[in-house]
């Protein structure tokens, strides 16, 4: 339903789309060799790099956004890491933007070290989902520092190579659920590892069965696509990751700012007064 406000001589306006104050925007980050790139079909695109990640963060940052989801997408599929770099770009934005880290987190030495970079918060592994208990250690020592991400195709985990490959996605939530997990990272792709932006299956269920803070990852191209996500916001959304679209130039993050911004429309006339 819209909100109505009253202007001059019984006219209303309408107040369409929804703050943002109820949804973050976070601007992803994704390193591979050293620098931006971003996932094309479940991998990352080595065809087309997009520069300094330190220097992507401190765009993104200046054109608004106060929180940065960094990724490791080359520690996150076990072909190196690039550990140094997202150190720097962490001492170099973490005054100004919170961060989210991400890519290759899944046993005590790995989340130790990612702790220690001084990020906001850590994205647990999907592909740790087949350790649950070491996941929900992790969780009770860690706290609100943790978050979990729930890449999946339907019903099950997809992380190809690992004991959480084909796990069903509900068995995961309620485990995570009863360890009192405050954020799930979700991604919903197909079964080739392709992120979508439509039929979010994945990201309608976790809404439905968790209480902590539910992020989007991926599959947004347009403007629209926030536009379509911020529906969920009701049902406990409350963050989404935008990448591709930022390098690729379909919008800036000042536009994707704006955009989820109140807007009245001066013109529509509304009910009698």
């Amino acid at each position: 339903m819209p909100t109505w406000v009253i202007c001059g001589f019984g006219r209303a306006t309408r107040l369409t789309h929804m703050s943002n104050a109820q949804f973050t925007l976070m601007a992803g980050v994704e390193i591979a060799g050293g620098e931006v790139e971003v996932l094309s079909h479940g991998e990352a695109d080595d065809r087309q790099s997009y520069g300094d990640p330190v220097a992507a963060a401190r765009k993104w940052i200046g054109q608004g956004a106060q929180w940065i989801h960094l990724a490791d997408l080359d520690a996150a599929a076990g072909k190196g890491h690039n550990a140094q770099l997202v150190t720097k770009v962490i001492q170099h934005c973490r005054t100004d933007a919170h961060i989210q880290l991400a890519g290759g987190i899944r046993d005590d030495a790995t989340l130790e070290a990612a702790l220690r970079t001084g990020c906001q918060r850590v994205v647990i592994d999907a592909a740790a989902c087949g350790e649950m208990d070491w996941v929900e250690a992790a969780i009770a020592a860690h706290d609100k520092r943790i978050a979990v991400a729930i890449t999946a195709h339907r019903e099950t985990i997809f992380a190809p190579g690992s004991s959480a490959h084909g796990i069903d996605v509900v068995t995961v939530l309620d485990r995570l659920k009863a360890a009192k997990c405050a954020t799930y990272v979700v991604t919903d792709v197909d079964s080739n590892g392709v992120r979508k932006k439509s039929q979010r299956h994945v990201l309608t269920a976790v809404l439905a069965q968790v209480h902590g803070h539910v992020v989007c990852c991926g599959g947004i191209s347009r403007l629209q696509d926030l536009h379509t996500l911020t529906e969920q916001v009701p049902h406990g959304l409350a963050a989404a990751v935008i990448d591709r679209a930022l390098y690729t130039d379909e919008f800036s993050f000042t536009e994707a700012i704006a955009a989820l911004e109140a807007r009245y429309d001066l013109f529509y006339w509304g009910p009698p007064q």
